[in-house]
Protein backbone atom coordinates (compact mmCIF):
# COMPACT_ATOMS: atom_id res chain seq x y z
CA UNK A 1 0.00 0.00 0.00
CA UNK A 2 2.77 2.47 0.91
CA UNK A 3 4.59 1.69 -2.36
CA UNK A 4 1.47 2.75 -4.27
CA UNK A 5 1.31 6.06 -2.42
CA UNK A 6 5.03 6.61 -2.94
CA UNK A 7 4.57 6.00 -6.69
CA UNK A 8 1.58 8.36 -6.83
CA UNK A 9 3.50 10.99 -4.87
CA UNK A 10 6.52 10.74 -7.16
CA UNK A 11 4.30 10.86 -10.25
CA UNK A 12 2.42 13.87 -8.91
CA UNK A 13 5.72 15.61 -8.19
CA UNK A 14 6.83 15.00 -11.78
CA UNK A 15 3.58 16.46 -13.07
CA UNK A 16 3.89 19.52 -10.88
CA UNK A 17 7.53 20.03 -11.89
CA UNK A 18 6.64 19.71 -15.58
CA UNK A 19 3.79 22.18 -15.21
CA UNK A 20 5.92 24.53 -13.12
CA UNK A 21 8.59 24.62 -15.80
CA UNK A 22 6.00 25.78 -18.29
CA UNK A 23 5.51 22.44 -20.01
CA UNK A 24 3.52 22.99 -23.14
CA UNK A 25 2.92 20.72 -26.10
CA UNK A 26 3.02 22.13 -29.62
CA UNK A 27 2.17 25.62 -30.65
CA UNK A 28 -1.17 25.04 -32.36
CA UNK A 29 -3.29 26.15 -29.42
CA UNK A 30 -3.43 29.89 -28.99
CA UNK A 31 -4.21 31.75 -25.78
CA UNK A 32 -8.00 31.67 -25.60
CA UNK A 33 -8.36 34.79 -23.52
CA UNK A 34 -8.41 35.84 -19.91
CA UNK A 35 -12.11 35.11 -19.44
CA UNK A 36 -11.92 31.48 -20.55
CA UNK A 37 -11.60 28.59 -18.08
CA UNK A 38 -8.91 27.04 -20.29
CA UNK A 39 -6.84 30.15 -20.81
CA UNK A 40 -3.21 29.81 -19.85
CA UNK A 41 -1.24 32.81 -18.81
CA UNK A 42 2.27 33.65 -17.79
CA UNK A 43 3.12 33.43 -14.11
CA UNK A 44 1.40 31.50 -11.39
CA UNK A 45 -2.03 30.04 -11.91
CA UNK A 46 -4.56 30.17 -9.08
CA UNK A 47 -5.40 26.86 -7.44
CA UNK A 48 -8.32 25.05 -9.05
CA UNK A 49 -11.82 25.49 -7.71
CA UNK A 50 -13.24 21.98 -7.31
CA UNK A 51 -16.77 21.00 -8.25
CA UNK A 52 -18.78 18.36 -6.33
CA UNK A 53 -21.05 16.89 -9.03
CA UNK A 54 -21.65 13.13 -9.22
CA UNK A 55 -20.94 11.93 -12.76
CA UNK A 56 -23.92 10.26 -14.43
CA UNK A 57 -23.47 6.53 -14.95
CA UNK A 58 -24.35 6.40 -18.62
CA UNK A 59 -23.76 3.45 -20.93
CA UNK A 60 -21.74 4.22 -24.09
CA UNK A 61 -20.90 2.15 -27.14
CA UNK A 62 -17.16 1.92 -27.64
CA UNK A 63 -15.64 2.53 -31.06
CA UNK A 64 -14.42 -1.10 -30.90
CA UNK A 65 -18.03 -2.32 -30.65
CA UNK A 66 -18.27 -2.98 -26.90
CA UNK A 67 -20.20 -1.32 -24.10
CA UNK A 68 -18.58 0.90 -21.45
CA UNK A 69 -19.57 3.06 -18.50
CA UNK A 70 -17.70 5.53 -16.33
CA UNK A 71 -18.25 3.11 -13.44
CA UNK A 72 -15.82 0.76 -15.24
CA UNK A 73 -13.09 3.22 -14.17
CA UNK A 74 -14.04 3.42 -10.48
CA UNK A 75 -10.99 4.32 -8.39
CA UNK A 76 -9.25 6.04 -11.32
CA UNK A 77 -9.04 9.62 -12.53
CA UNK A 78 -10.89 10.02 -15.83
CA UNK A 79 -10.73 12.94 -18.23
CA UNK A 80 -13.97 12.63 -20.21
CA UNK A 81 -13.59 14.58 -23.45
CA UNK A 82 -16.69 15.07 -25.61
CA UNK A 83 -15.50 15.97 -29.12
CA UNK A 84 -16.36 15.52 -32.77
CA UNK A 85 -14.50 14.68 -35.96
CA UNK A 86 -16.31 17.68 -37.48
CA UNK A 87 -15.10 20.12 -34.78
CA UNK A 88 -11.98 22.22 -35.68
CA UNK A 89 -11.23 23.25 -32.04
CA UNK A 90 -11.41 19.56 -31.07
CA UNK A 91 -8.76 18.75 -33.67
CA UNK A 92 -6.47 21.44 -32.27
CA UNK A 93 -6.83 19.91 -28.80
CA UNK A 94 -6.06 16.29 -29.77
CA UNK A 95 -2.22 16.57 -29.66
CA UNK A 96 -2.51 18.01 -26.15
CA UNK A 97 -4.75 15.14 -25.04
CA UNK A 98 -2.31 12.60 -26.47
CA UNK A 99 0.44 14.08 -24.28
CA UNK A 100 -1.81 14.21 -21.20
CA UNK A 101 -2.78 10.55 -21.69
CA UNK A 102 0.88 9.53 -21.50
CA UNK A 103 1.05 10.99 -17.97
CA UNK A 104 -2.44 9.98 -16.88
CA UNK A 105 -1.93 6.27 -17.59
CA UNK A 106 1.16 6.38 -15.34
CA UNK A 107 -1.20 7.49 -12.57
CA UNK A 108 -3.64 4.66 -13.29
CA UNK A 109 -6.13 6.97 -15.00
CA UNK A 110 -7.21 7.60 -18.57
CA UNK A 111 -8.77 9.98 -21.01
CA UNK A 112 -11.96 8.71 -22.63
CA UNK A 113 -13.16 10.46 -25.77
CA UNK A 114 -16.86 10.09 -26.63
CA UNK A 115 -17.17 11.25 -30.25
CA UNK A 116 -20.43 13.18 -30.66
CA UNK A 117 -22.31 12.88 -33.95
CA UNK A 118 -19.19 11.67 -35.75
CA UNK A 119 -20.48 8.79 -37.83
CA UNK A 120 -19.88 5.08 -37.58
CA UNK A 121 -17.63 3.32 -35.11
CA UNK A 122 -15.31 2.39 -37.97
CA UNK A 123 -15.06 6.02 -39.10
CA UNK A 124 -14.21 7.17 -35.56
CA UNK A 125 -11.61 4.41 -35.12
CA UNK A 126 -9.99 5.27 -38.47
CA UNK A 127 -9.98 8.96 -37.55
CA UNK A 128 -8.34 8.15 -34.21
CA UNK A 129 -5.69 5.92 -35.76
CA UNK A 130 -4.86 8.53 -38.42
CA UNK A 131 -4.21 11.11 -35.68
CA UNK A 132 -2.38 8.82 -33.25
CA UNK A 133 -5.05 8.99 -30.53
CA UNK A 134 -3.80 6.85 -27.63
CA UNK A 135 -6.91 6.79 -25.43
CA UNK A 136 -10.24 4.92 -25.65
CA UNK A 137 -12.82 6.34 -28.05
CA UNK A 138 -16.51 5.96 -27.35
CA UNK A 139 -19.57 7.02 -29.34
CA UNK A 140 -22.08 9.56 -28.08
CA UNK A 141 -25.09 11.43 -29.32
CA UNK A 142 -25.97 15.07 -28.69
CA UNK A 143 -28.72 14.19 -26.21
CA UNK A 144 -26.29 12.35 -23.94
CA UNK A 145 -23.53 14.95 -24.21
CA UNK A 146 -25.86 17.88 -23.56
CA UNK A 147 -28.69 16.35 -21.53
CA UNK A 148 -26.70 14.10 -19.19
CA UNK A 149 -23.31 15.84 -19.03
CA UNK A 150 -24.15 19.50 -19.73
CA UNK A 151 -21.99 20.03 -22.82
CA UNK A 152 -22.51 23.63 -23.90
CA UNK A 153 -20.19 23.30 -26.91
CA UNK A 154 -17.25 21.24 -28.11
CA UNK A 155 -14.81 20.16 -27.03
CA UNK A 156 -16.31 19.74 -23.56
CA UNK A 157 -14.16 18.00 -20.98
CA UNK A 158 -14.81 16.78 -17.44
CA UNK A 159 -12.15 15.88 -14.88
CA UNK A 160 -13.62 13.07 -12.77
CA UNK A 161 -11.96 11.76 -9.61
CA UNK A 162 -11.68 8.14 -8.49
CA UNK A 163 -14.94 8.44 -6.55
CA UNK A 164 -16.89 9.34 -9.69
CA UNK A 165 -17.20 13.03 -8.80
CA UNK A 166 -16.84 15.69 -11.50
CA UNK A 167 -14.19 18.07 -10.14
CA UNK A 168 -13.62 20.38 -13.11
CA UNK A 169 -15.29 21.14 -16.41
CA UNK A 170 -13.71 22.79 -19.42
CA UNK A 171 -15.37 24.32 -22.47
CA UNK A 172 -13.23 24.73 -25.56
CA UNK A 173 -9.78 23.40 -26.40
CA UNK A 174 -7.37 22.99 -23.48
CA UNK A 175 -3.61 22.92 -23.35
CA UNK A 176 -1.71 19.98 -21.87
CA UNK A 177 -0.36 22.47 -19.33
CA UNK A 178 -3.83 23.36 -18.03
CA UNK A 179 -5.01 19.77 -17.83
CA UNK A 180 -1.80 18.47 -16.22
CA UNK A 181 -1.88 21.29 -13.67
CA UNK A 182 -5.38 20.31 -12.58
CA UNK A 183 -4.68 16.57 -12.65
CA UNK A 184 -1.58 17.16 -10.52
CA UNK A 185 -3.57 19.26 -8.06
CA UNK A 186 -6.26 16.58 -7.87
CA UNK A 187 -3.69 13.85 -7.21
CA UNK A 188 -2.02 15.74 -4.35
CA UNK A 189 -5.27 17.17 -3.00
CA UNK A 190 -5.66 16.39 0.66
CA UNK A 191 -8.89 14.67 1.68
CA UNK A 192 -11.46 17.03 3.11
CA UNK A 193 -12.11 16.64 6.84
CA UNK A 194 -15.39 14.98 7.81
CA UNK A 195 -18.20 17.35 8.83
CA UNK A 196 -18.25 18.25 12.51
CA UNK A 197 -21.01 16.88 14.63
Amino acid sequence: MSRRFAFLGASAALIIIAVGLGYRVGSGLQDVGANSEGAWTEGLDPPPVWLEIPAPDVEFRTAEGGIARLADYAGSIVLLNFWGTWCPPCLVEIPHLIEVQKVLVELGGTIVGPAVGSGSAEAVLRFGRDRGINYPLWLSDYDTAVGRFGAAGYPFTLLIDGEGIIRKQYLGPQTARTLLRDIGALVVREPEPPPAG
